[in-house]
């Protein structure tokens, strides 16, 4: 039961708190509806395989999704040709496939300690619960948000295990209250750094879209917006979301290959790229559901959440646009609420993972590689995941020049 539901919110908080983005991206490039739908249904069905079969096959918590910091980058891109767009997609998942192959990505986390990862962990989920709890305030819902956190705290000492179950009902509740009184029609994606209207992401045009196969297109490779669109999307995908989830898999105890998930996920970008869909990478914030206690209490058996988490993905793949219509119903507030009380647990672990060390002069790189993540830094195209960990490593090499130890522990 626990793997189950950790597994459902884990695809309800990525599902709901970032697929409009996903929609206004493909559209942005050019994408009829039937188009991106049939993108998003091919990006459904590889993490969905991605997530069931590997982490069956290896017995670790193995989940995947779709990049949101790429799809962020091809709403700026100023490319409205979709048949070059998928062409600059291949391009990504090729230079994906050439790193792994090559060993690249090993080499990289090797010189990431798991104190240092952690604490690249604990930034990350803390961010996403401040942004629940300022985008409450801002868009004035203190008394939705405030009844969800104290309603969790009051209902785990009632039913520990299910408390985050009884908070989606709560969000579901607050959701219909304000679809009753009309406010629904006036959200906007509270995703960081993006504002839109819903109603105009997903349009006119949704009523009666259906999968026109015969509006499949061929990709084309334009050597500019390969460079220029394929490029930054693969280093975005690779800094902000492969880095980061190879992160919170290793602060959580677990071992994993990261050329071969590399590798697999590049392959299966590949596929999904000839269909429309920009990116598959591992997961960073909703791993953190199938990786934490509330995925289980034994470390062994919490592979089940993500596998049932890719079960769902899979079976959401065939209905990806009526599921879509369904899951932007709940207010985008009421999702981040959800998911930072769902991560509660994963936040407690990750910090007392990074500060485990006695010696409080020991921690000073990894508090600045938390604060790094949490100011959202973005420089030179690249996400305060990628520079958090930098200045980090940096302030490590700094205070210990002739210690190794972090690179052999790592």
């Amino acid at each position: 039961m626990q793997a189950f539901t950790a597994g459902a919110i884990a695809v309800l908080v990525g599902y709901a708190s970032s697929v409009a983005i996903v929609w206004q991206a493909l559209q942005a490039l050019g994408a009829s509806v039937s188009q991106a739908a049939l993108a998003l249904a091919a990006l459904s069905a590889g993490q969905g395989f991605l997530s069931l079969y590997l982490s069956y096959k290896s017995k670790t918590p193995l989940l995947f999704a779709w990049s949101t910091p790429g799809a962020a980058l091809l709403i700026s891109a100023g490319v409205n040709d979709f048949s070059s767009a998928m062409g600059a997609f291949i391009f990504a998942a090729a230079l994906g496939i050439a790193m792994g192959l090559l060993r690249g990505l090993s080499w990289v986390m090797r010189l990431i300690p798991t104190q240092l990862a952690s604490a690249l962990l604990a930034g990350i989920l803390l961010r996403l619960a401040i942004q629940s709890v300022e985008q409450g305030f801002q868009q004035s819902m203190y008394v939705p948000v405030a009844s969800m956190w104290v309603g969790f705290f009051l209902m785990r000492r009632l039913w520990n295990t299910g408390a985050i179950f009884v908070m989606l009902l709560i969000a579901i509740a607050w959701s219909a209250y304000f679809h009753r009184h009309e406010h629904a029609a006036n959200m906007t994606s509270m995703l960081p750094g993006i504002g839109f209207d819903v109603a105009k992401a997903f349009g006119q045009h949704q009523e009666g879209a259906v999968f026109v196969l015969n509006q499949w297109l061929w990709p084309s490779f334009d050597l500019t917006v390969m460079l220029g669109l394929g490029l930054p999307l693969f280093l975005v995908t690779l800094t902000g979301q492969n880095m980061a989830g190879l992160a919170a898999i290793k602060s959580f105890g677990y071992s994993s290959n990261p050329d071969r998930l590399l590798v697999a996920s590049s392959l299966l970008s590949a596929v999904a790229a000839m269909f429309g869909g920009h990116a598959l990478n591992l997961a960073a914030i909703t791993a953190a559901l199938c990786l934490g206690p509330q995925a289980g209490e034994s470390v062994e058996q919490r592979w089940k959440a993500s596998a049932w988490a890719g079960v769902l993905y899979l079976l959401i793949a065939g209905f990806a646009l009526w599921v879509i219509k369904a899951l932007m119903w709940l207010h985008p507030v009421l999702v981040l609420t959800l998911a930072s009380i769902a991560l509660m647990t994963s936040m407690t672990a990750a910090l007392q993972q990074a500060y485990q060390d006695k010696d409080l002069g020991q921690s000073l790189p990894q508090t600045l590689c938390l604060l790094v993540v949490l100011s959202g830094v973005q420089l030179a195209g690249l996400g305060s995941a990628f520079w958090g960990l930098c200045f980090g490593k940096l302030a490590m090499l700094l205070q210990n020049p002739r210690s190794q130890d972090d690179v052999k522990k790592a």
